[in-house]
């Protein structure tokens, strides 16, 4: 987990939000009085595994403040780092290069750990991706049978 108290330096050192994220995590993890916010049951529920935007990961955070939702891992667009293919005749040729693929894999395979019994989707942030990259991530999802999703697939559906 990223905590991150403020974005620049005359922010790191208030005391009063660092005790405001303290007693969040205290309580939130069962440490108070033994009950955690949220219980993992394992019982088929959808786990997003959320790939490409920005730093606060605006897109995919659209999502998991929905009640119910869980959330496995955010790769942020720059922790994806993809090297174009080469061009013959103004045509792509050759693989997508970089270590992109082992950041999906990883974060993927904790997720899956972290959520035993649960549905991992992945939900990608469209609008941050070049034609390419998107084509090779979602060949990717389909090659190793990762499921992706559409906002609406993390809703909770009420019966």
């Amino acid at each position: 987990m990223f905590v991150e108290i403020g974005s620049t330096q005359e922010y790191w050192g208030r005391q009063d939000a660092a005790q405001a994220i303290a007693l969040v995590l205290w309580k939130g993890l069962g440490l108070e009085e033994g009950n955690a916010v949220g219980t993992w049951l394992g019982s088929g529920e959808k786990v997003l595994l959320g790939i490409g935007g920005g730093h606060y990961a605006p897109r995919h955070m659209d999502i998991v403040i929905k009640d119910g939702v869980w959330v496995g891992h955010l790769l942020s667009g720059y922790s994806l780092p993809m090297e174009a293919p080469p061009q013959v005749n103004g045509k792509s040729s050759g693989e997508v290069g970089g270590m992109w693929k082992h950041s999906i894999k990883v974060s993927y395979e904790a997720t899956k750990a972290g959520f035993p019994g649960g549905e991992v989707i992945a939900h990608l942030d469209q609008k941050s991706f070049k034609g390419w990259q998107k084509n090779a991530i979602t060949s990717y999802l389909q090659e190793q049978n990762i499921k992706i999703g559409k906002p609406n697939d993390f809703l909770c559906k009420k019966i």
